[in-house]
């Protein structure tokens, strides 16, 4: 990825354009590299980004490294960008790849359906789903739920069986994570389904405030580093807000009960992947021995990339219940410092509890 400074025109003025060009692969290793090398960019009068190299493409790298040239088109508004050798990128261009940093070629993110292969880019709004909430009388978490199963739907082909179900779950709780924590409007999320390699990829990622400043809020907590911070945030009943002495502003099966990123990464471990990054520091976790590996990254907010293998899952309320018990078991040490509410969302299916009582609520507020 080699970047390279030019300086044309003549004794009365200079013209500093930086060359930079895209990785071989847009996959977990080459994203974050460039998200390195843009960080590292000076300021310049004209930056041209070639795509001549790319070649493997994955959903978190499409996602990360349009975010990326977005931010540095952004944050150099008085300089030029200009963009080559792309137009043989049609799978990235049907994606909304280009058009999410602002290159007019392809689809816009969102503008493609998407189907049982494939989710394009798509750019969702925490504010918007706030809203929704609010006319509709519902719980923000109902809201996410009901477009984690859509956007699952879509990418597996089907309404309903363990590979929804699965995705629906992972997918709801790394969106509550942003919208009640992230303090970012607007989120991006892209995936793929190969049903020939029974592997499932989900990348989404926020550009807000990161994980270090959300567990900050823990006053039980020392964190040192953005290493720090990311083993706490999978830690059960550690991360959001379910530490003793916070403040509860939710009740019932929707309050954040701390245990959605543990139980998340437990299930796509169970023979696939989870990925997580945070300002300077990126953890890939497996199964296994060797289970955890650390990146260097630059990225401001939280980015995340789920592998599932879907010839390796169990059904879903089982692993649940397997992760839940090995949570609450884990939590033990911690049991002075946590808080568990037992019937919240994190640590179940929506089917498992009873809405009943909160439909009659949002009923009475309609009549009222």
């Amino acid at each position: 990825m080699p970047l390279n400074a030019l300086k044309l025109g003549d004794k009365d003025q200079l013209l500093i354009i930086k060359n930079i060009k895209l990785p071989k692969a847009l996959d977990l290793d080459g994203s974050l590299a460039f998200s390195l090398v843009l960080s590292q960019v000076e300021e310049a009068d004209e930056y041209i980004i070639d795509f001549s190299n790319v070649g493997t493409i994955e959903p978190f790298g499409l996602l990360l490294v349009s975010s990326e040239i977005q931010r540095l088109i952004q944050s150099h508004p008085n300089s030029k960008c200009e963009f080559i050798n792309y137009k043989n990128m049609t799978y990235a261009g049907t994606m909304g790849f280009f058009k999410a940093f602002g290159c007019e070629f392809g689809k816009a993110p969102g503008e493609a359906l998407g189907s049982s292969r494939y989710l394009p880019i798509r750019i969702l709004n925490s504010d918007e789903m706030r809203r929704v909430a609010e006319t509709d009388y519902k719980q923000v978490g109902e809201v996410i739920e009901e477009r984690s199963k859509e956007l699952s739907s879509i990418l597996c082909g089907a309404s309903e069986g363990d590979i929804n179900e699965t995705l629906t779950y992972s997918i709801r709780e790394i969106m509550r994570n942003i919208v009640e924590h992230s303090e970012s409007k607007k989120f991006g999320m892209c995936a793929q389904y190969w049903p020939s390699k029974n592997k499932v990829e989900v990348a989404i990622i926020d550009r807000g405030v990161g994980i270090r400043k959300t567990l900050s809020a823990n006053h039980h907590l020392s964190i040192t580093d953005n290493k720090a911070a990311i083993n706490y945030a999978l830690m059960p009943a550690i991360s959001g807000k379910a530490f003793k002495g916070s403040k509860i502003k939710q009740k019932g099966p929707w309050a954040n009960s701390g245990f959605g990123l543990y139980m998340t990464n437990r299930i796509c471990r169970n023979g696939g992947t989870f990925f997580i990054a945070s300002g300077d520091t990126g953890m890939l976790l497996t199964k296994g021995v060797n289970a955890k590996k650390y990146y260097s990254c630059a990225f401001q907010g939280t980015a995340i990339r789920m592998v599932i293998k879907t010839d390796s899952l169990i059904e879903l309320r089982a692993a649940l219940e397997k992760f839940r018990n090995e949570g609450y078991e884990i939590n033990k040490t911690y049991k002075e410092i946590t808080r568990i509410d037992p019937s919240s969302a994190s640590l179940m299916l929506s089917e498992d509890f009873d809405l009943s009582l909160w439909k009659k609520l949002r009923d009475t507020l309609r009549i009222s």
